[in-house]
């Protein structure tokens, strides 16, 4: 019933050149060349990596979690002619985007003269590439998909979480350069999980973690399975895995020479304590000769 009050101001907003205008499923959006689009969808009604495809675009769009929803930055071509054209949505796994495409919305391409075309390919040109990262909620495991980057400190141990690869288990080992060691991936069911730890000395930055298994071979290319982002840390933070080895941030030399030194200390203890019992003997009237020693 709020679907017809809503097309009329859709259709009478246009899209503004500072902030994406946003395109819902059903609207109708009058644009024009250059005008970036932001489509939006809730849960149910999109899964992450379908794609917006219209004949006005520059390309494709690519749905990707921002949580709560999936996002998708879309341009009106420079040469888009005046006229309605429908948006429709693909299915990550269509090999036919044209001929499997679900209708999503229209949007109306205004009239532009040739300053304004002109202008609009110089603003292409000066784009920055579509954001990649996917930010899915807290309460899901990780890597959901290969740019479901989330943020560690280095020297934390990270639970790795794998969905697709059931019976697979002590076979998929995983690398990455944040690494610290090299998990093994392991689950008798259809969920697989490992342990990573991450080095104390890696630096804050956007790492790849690659997944081995024995059937790739030396030629095989190394495509990233996950990202992972190491969050930057207070010059006074302790890593936390030396935290968990020793909790009272002391190093395991530091430890050991402790330990030996307790030992000296308590060793010459005891002597200087034989000593004094010695004496007091010795000077005991009465005591039987040859008692002090």
């Amino acid at each position: 019933m709020a679907l017809p009050l809503l097309l009329p101001f859709l259709a009478a907003s246009p899209a503004s050149a500072a902030e994406p205008a946003p395109l819902p499923l059903g609207g109708v959006l009058s644009v024009h060349p250059g005008d970036t689009l932001a489509v939006t969808a809730a849960s149910g009604q999109a899964v992450n990596g379908d794609t917006i495809t219209s004949p006005v675009l520059v390309k494709a769009g690519r749905m990707r979690m921002t949580a709560p929803r999936l996002t998708a930055a879309v341009t009106i071509a420079c040469d888009a002619r005046p006229g309605t054209y429908p948006a429709t949505l693909t299915s990550a796994g269509a090999s036919r985007p044209a001929e499997h495409g679900a209708p999503w919305a229209h949007v109306r391409v205004e009239p532009a003269d040739e300053a304004a075309r002109r202008a609009c390919r110089d603003k292409v040109k000066k784009m920055p590439p579509p954001d990649r990262e996917e930010h899915w909620a807290a309460n899901t495991t990780w890597p959901q998909s290969e740019w479901d980057v989330r943020s560690f400190r280095a020297g934390s141990r990270i639970t790795i979480t794998d969905n697709d690869d059931e019976g697979l288990d002590g076979v998929i080992a995983l690398s990455s350069p944040a690494f610290a060691d090299q998990p093994v991936l392991r689950g008798a069911r259809a969920v697989l999980t490992a342990t990573a730890t991450l080095g104390c000395d890696a630096a804050p930055g956007l790492y790849p973690v690659y997944r081995h298994t024995p059937d790739q071979g030396e030629n095989h290319p190394n495509q990233p399975w996950a990202r992972l982002r190491i969050a930057p840390a207070p010059r006074t933070t302790t890593c936390p895995t030396q935290q968990a080895a020793h909790p009272s941030g002391t190093s395991r030399t530091e430890v050991v020479a402790w330990a030996a030194g307790g030992v000296l200390l308590a060793a010459a203890g005891t002597t200087l304590l034989l000593k004094r019992f010695r004496s007091r003997r010795a000077d005991t009237p009465g005591a039987p000769p040859g008692s002090s020693g």
